[in-house]
């Protein structure tokens, strides 16, 4: 079955997820070569692209037989898709899920969740900055008295954004208990 994310056509619908210090370059590629019909980068500091981190460089090596590719970014700068935009990647995600204390404190991953009004601003940027698909990826919600997925996935579309991966857990969950496939369902739904 073949998956249609913007103007990207992929395979099947079988997505690496990205995983910090994990998904490398040769862990895309073998995923590949096993048939995933897209691989995504590990997560990548907008802020390290912006002031050119040497270390994050081996984080944006793409090889064309991975391809179709989703780099994936944090952050809430909107200007950096433009200066991605130009790499070797077909979709631009934003992860506006990750649990990490160091990235939350910094207002960035799940946190975003927190700052709605914030995460359309920069989901609504990026996706009129650049011509490649922008997707995204949340939590149920930050707290288990706070689930807004189903109004953030809303808040996505109206942006503009080209496909959202929800994950069933909130931020307070980290990545323990039991994911809610339900809050997926009512994601999908709305």
């Amino acid at each position: 079955m073949k998956l249609k994310i913007g103007n990207v056509t992929l395979e099947n619908n079988l997505i690496l997820a990205p995983m910090a210090g994990v998904t490398d370059l040769p862990f895309r590629i073998l995923c590949k070569e096993q048939g995933c019909g897209m691989v995504v980068t590990e997560m990548v500091s907008a802020k390290a692209i912006l002031y050119k981190n040497r270390n994050t460089k081996a984080l944006l090596e793409v090889e064309e037989r991975e391809r179709p590719v989703s780099v994936q970014l944090f952050g809430s700068d909107p200007d950096i898709a433009k200066l991605i935009e130009p790499g070797p990647f077909d979709i631009i995600d934003v992860n506006m899920g990750c649990p990490v204390p160091k990235i939350v404190n910094n207002g960035e991953g799940s946190a975003m969740m927190k700052n709605p009004r914030l995460a359309e601003a920069v989901l609504g940027a990026m996706v009129r900055a650049v011509k490649k698909p922008v997707t995204v990826k949340f939590r149920k919600g930050f707290t288990d008295s706070d689930v807004n997925a189903v109004e953030f996935a809303r808040m996505a579309e109206s942006c503009g954004v080209a496909a959202v991966a929800v994950h069933g857990r909130t931020r307070e969950q980290y990545y323990s208990g039991t994911a809610d496939w339900d809050i997926i369902r009512r994601v999908k739904e709305a």
